[in-house]
């Protein structure tokens, strides 16, 4: 379970009820001894701008010099007692405690949002505004609508705001969409959000990887991989091909990528990412796209696939690639001496839409050699592995290679076919690779 600076494990920050079990459901009021109701949340607002008086708010400059989370906490606790006594208030201490904890949260967390970003089995928050949220709990697993958690548009607003700044981005006027990465704990996540006029309320997606990154074996136990497409793609990450991780959105592909990062040879690597998600072994450098803040220009994804590019690595990693930037990939297909590539690719995995997607992307990328790039595509990405949910489980659906079966007079292949070499994890076609795979006999007719 995730835990604090100081190994404190996160607490819940429900409302407690005292005419009920549950808990979250109803304002709790206390009666104060000026004859006055005083509910609980009213006394964590109370404590939050006080705090913001005294010490600024959470992420001012006073605010992060306070390094120390037993400080921090020690700050709160103080103010708190101030507003208990301003309010004339006598609480229990569970009524305290979650005062403490949820005072806390909105000066220095994010609020109500803390209980489901510190659950090890959520795996993705999504919000459409604030009274729209759903969980996933776990990879694979489909999403379910709880209660709403933000009491207002603004609340929900202000957390969201806090998380993008934390990840070294802003929200402009000028920018609708953003996507940045962070830790939150011990754990990596990544924020997908977007802003009006693009949609009517703010919406956010939010991807939370665990404190470790999977292995093969938890893979397998979770059914999504198992011993044949396990020993498949182990050979092909430890050749000298290219290749291409095909799903749709939240269908393991990073995840994937990550656990092949792991069964790489020792290679000079280069990553570029959007967010900062994936798991790098030791010799692998990271290039994240980096927003505009202030009057500073960002960094796009092509810009960052261009400078790694210039560092010559042996091997150059993408998470992850999209149709509607065709114009990023161009150097990765058009220029001489590339190095090794692996993407990951937004896309579905229906066979001939997956062919047509990916031949659109590379003669967009250079419409004055739309066939040269369409076939530089495939050989240098000659594998490709795809993952699609099938039955409420995610699964590595197929395992296939492009495959030339056509000659130019000069003997250059112009056409490749999409030839599936392994499908639904663990049947063999029957097909073997064009290119070389250190795999004895037996792996293709056992």
């Amino acid at each position: 379970m995730p835990h604090d600076a100081n190994g404190v494990p996160p607490q819940p920050i429900s409302e407690p009820d005292k005419n009920s079990d549950q808990e979250g459901k109803e304002p709790q009021f206390i009666a104060s001894r000026r004859g006055r109701m005083v509910s609980l949340q009213g006394l964590v607002e109370r404590i939050v701008e006080e705090f913001a008086i005294e010490h600024g708010e959470g992420d001012s400059d006073a605010a992060k010099a306070i390094v120390s989370d037993v400080e921090r906490r020690k700050l709160v606790r103080d103010v708190a007692d101030y507003i208990f006594g301003v309010e004339s208030v006598r609480l229990s201490p569970k009524e305290q405690a979650y005062i403490m904890r949820a005072s806390y949260a909105e000066i220095f967390g994010y609020g109500p949002l803390d209980d489901y970003l510190h659950d090890p089995t959520i795996t993705t928050i999504t919000l459409e505004g604030a009274q729209q949220m759903s969980v996933r709990r776990g990879i694979g697993r489909e999403l379910e609508t709880i209660d709403p958690i933000f009491e207002t548009l603004a609340h929900m607003q202000r957390m969201l705001k806090r998380m993008v700044r934390r990840a070294g981005a802003e929200l402009r006027d000028d920018i609708s969409i953003i996507e940045v990465g962070l830790d939150i704990g011990e754990r990596r996540a990544s924020l997908s959000l977007a802003a009006p006029p693009l949609v009517a309320e703010m919406a956010a997606d939010i991807r939370l990887h665990p404190t470790e990154a999977p292995t093969f074996d938890d893979w397998a136990s979770a059914g999504i991989i198992n011993e044949k497409s396990a020993t498949l793609l182990q050979a092909i990450i430890q050749s000298e091909h290219g290749l291409l991780i095909v799903g749709d959105t939240e269908s393991g592909k990073t995840t994937l990528l990550s656990i092949l990062l792991t069964q790489l040879p020792a290679l000079n690597i280069i990553t570029v990412e959007r967010t900062g998600e994936l798991t790098l072994p030791e010799n692998a450098e990271r290039r994240v796209v980096q927003w505009r803040v202030g009057d500073e220009e960002g960094v796009t994804f092509g810009t960052q696939i261009r400078n790694a590019l210039e560092e010559n690595p042996d091997l150059i990693v993408l998470d992850e690639v999209r149709t509607d930037e065709p114009a990023m990939i161009a150097p990765l297909l058009s220029n001489d001496d590339t190095p090794r590539q692996i993407w990951s690719f937004r896309g579905t995995t229906v066979t001939k839409r997956l062919q047509s997607a990916l031949g659109m992307l590379a003669r967009m990328a250079d419409s004055t050699q739309s066939e040269h790039m369409v076939y530089q595509l495939h050989r240098r990405l000659p594998f490709i592995v795809s993952l699609k949910h099938r039955q409420g489980q995610l699964q590595v659906r197929e395992i296939a290679e492009w495959q030339f079966s056509e000659a130019s007079a000069d003997d250059t292949p112009v056409y490749a076919n999409y030839v599936p070499l392994l499908e639904f994890a663990d049947t063999l076609t029957g097909k073997y690779p064009q290119n070389p795979l250190d795999l004895p006999e037996t792996f293709w007719t056992a």
